[in-house]
């Protein structure tokens, strides 16, 4: 996930009319008025209504980690005084509460912009630095505002900077499209890229116009809808899913802003299980994977279950003849080897189907999920205290739908089972007991399809196995309730063979 200013940006503040020539320059100040939304926030917007909110607490440590940067940034190029003394001056001013391991990753990250950006004695400006796109709908005036970390003057010529420290640096569309409309001659534009060790420069787009316009009327759409809610990838990022009711709570308190929250994934629950400070890394630390990859292409078992979500949703004939031989014309640009392995595995997968009369599958990436609340630990004023922390836990099935009345999740595996499925299938029956309104009964399936065979896993949750999944999870929010922000070593760690394939191992075996 990016990090950068104009989401700090956000964590702190909340057209067939006119034609495209209301769009005005900007002036870099805070704008005064309320319908101003920035570029991020159209971006949310455009993915879930519901994702702008009542500003939370949840867990967001590379922004955390981004906003101290920042700070000690700006106190570098302040001080007049040696290079050695106001890089110390800088780091001692803002790295001060964080642990060991984080202290390490914010100076490498300083020390990178230092590198990219060296001092200069020119102006420096860094308060509310935006380029501001206006106009009107339904009778009021609207504006789309990009932000700039930076800028920097040297005889009538700007640099405006932004800070990324994330692995994709590139601008969002809607900033390089007001970018564009409303540069001036004397200006540049770049992105200071932490992690490539790059100051790039920000490319233009040549329908600045279209894109503008394309995101006002996405504005539009969203001011006479605001509670629309669209569950999807975005919630695995959004800050509002424990009160926009897609991940309610389910335990009795209720979410305030003095309430801190963190999230965990389905993936990062499993690791959970095994080792508390494997997951509390990843998600309330955000320290930087020893494996980071990005992968190319699609593996097989990915391709499985896109073909076969394709054929399975919505389609009430799946189990006949025709239907099934239809798989093979949707893979037809995979090579001859890989479609008849994929055949082989869905022939495999609707055999084990068969057996569940009025089966109708409605959804495919079915995002599920619940918050739970426990007494932790918190900071205020540098010092530990005791603080409420709410965990919300949340999952992507891969199908789900209902057999007569019953709601079904159904998992698709290309491996063996695994003890930790149990877990992943308490998670999806507790999110679909709250999320598709049956306090009766849920069926959870996990089918394992290799090329010559397929096995079912079947486990219903009534009443009482809710409740029994419900004290587990109760447990388990206690653990990362537990978890201090900023000292990543308060977690516990725990030995095992999941120890070999952990993304941190050689920092974890650092500090043990």
């Amino acid at each position: 996930m990016i990090y950068s200013f104009w989401e700090f940006w956000d964590s702190i503040t909340p057209f067939e009319t006119a034609d495209l020539q209301k769009l005005v320059n900007y002036n870099f100040n805070m704008p005064d008025r309320d319908n101003t939304y920035s570029t991020n926030q159209i971006r949310k917007i455009s993915q879930c209504h519901s994702s702008l909110g009542t500003k939370t607490r949840v867990a967001s440590p590379k922004l955390d980690r981004w906003k101290d940067l920042n700070k000690a940034i700006v106190d570098w190029i302040n001080n007049d005084a040696l290079e050695e003394t106001s890089v110390k001056i800088a780091e001692e001013n803002n790295f001060q509460f964080y642990d060991s391991i984080q202290k390490r990753i914010l100076s490498d990250l300083f020390s990178r912009f230092r590198t990219i950006y060296p001092k200069k004695d020119y102006k420096f400006e860094h308060e509310y630095l935006v380029k501001e796109a206006v106009k009107e709908l339904n009778g009021e005036e609207y504006g789309l505002t990009t932000h700039f970390t930076y800028g920097f003057e040297d005889e009538n010529q700007f640099e405006y900077i932004r800070l990324k420290t994330a692995h994709d640096p590139e601008p969002e569309l809607i900033d390089r499209a007001i970018i564009t409309k409303l540069r001036a001659e004397n200006e540049e534009f770049y992105t200071a890229a932490i992690e490539l060790d790059d100051l790039i420069e920000i490319e233009q787009v040549e329908n600045p116009d279209e894109i503008i316009n394309e995101y006002f009327t996405i504005l539009e759409e969203y001011l006479t809808n605001r509670k629309k809610r669209t569950p999807g990838r975005q919630c695995d990022y959004c800050d509002q899913v424990s009160r926009c009711g897609q991940f309610p709570l389910i335990t009795d308190d209720k979410i305030t802003n003095r309430v801190r929250e963190v999230k965990i994934s389905k993936t990062n629950l499993v690791k959970l299980s095994n080792c508390e400070r494997r997951t509390a890394w990843n998600v309330q630390y955000g320290l930087p994977r020893e494996d980071y990859i990005e992968f190319e292409s699609e593996s097989d078992g990915t391709k499985f279950h896109n073909f076969s979500q394709k054929l399975l949703v919505n389609n009430n004939n799946f189990l006949e003849k025709e239907n099934i031989e239809s798989f093979n014309q949707l893979t037809n640009q995979e090579d001859e080897v890989t479609r008849e392995q994929l055949f082989l595995k869905y022939q495999q997968l609707v055999s084990k189907l068969k057996n569940y009369k009025d089966l109708k599958i409605k959804e495919s990436e079915y995002i599920l999920g619940f918050t739970c609340i426990a007494e932790g630990r918190g900071l205020r004023n540098g010092k530990v205290v005791d603080q409420k922390v709410a965990t919300i836990f949340t999952g992507k099935s891969d199908l789900a739908g209902r057999v007569g009345d019953t709601p079904i999740i159904i998992e698709l595996k290309t491996r063996q089972e695994i003890p930790e499925d149990a877990l992943e299938a308490q998670l999806y029956a507790l999110g679909a007991s709250q999320l598709m309104k049956s306090e009766k009964e849920i069926l959870v399936l996990h089918i394992y399809v290799s090329d010559h065979d397929a096995t079912i896993k079947e486990r219903k949750f009534g009443s009482s196995e809710l409740e029994s999944a419900k004290a587990k999870f109760d447990d388990l929010a206690k653990k990362s309730a537990s978890w201090i922000p900023y000292d990543a070593l308060s977690p516990k760690y725990s030995i095992g063979n999941w120890c070999e394939v952990c993304e941190f191992k050689s920092t974890c075996l650092e500090n043990r």
